[in-house]
């Protein structure tokens, strides 16, 4: 499922700590891997926190069988 991009400016010593994970691999593949899971994470957090509400994905277009590892 692929997505438009969205510019982001980041100081350079986050970039740093990104290629930094992106090295270890258990975060994900390169910098927008990383960043996609540092990002769900925090969403998962906040609707676990309740500071958010859930919503269904369904309704935004998204079905299971569209998932995929697009990390670059």
């Amino acid at each position: 499922m692929a997505n438009p991009g969205t510019s982001i400016r980041l100081r350079p010593i986050i970039l740093a700590y990104l290629d930094e994970l992106a090295r270890m691999g258990s975060f994900g593949k390169g910098r927008s891997g990383v960043m996609r899971r540092f990002i769900e994470d925090g969403i998962n957090e906040a609707l676990t926190r309740r500071l958010i509400e859930r919503r269904d994905a369904f309704d935004y277009g998204e079905r299971p069988e569209d998932e995929d590892d697009e990390d670059s």
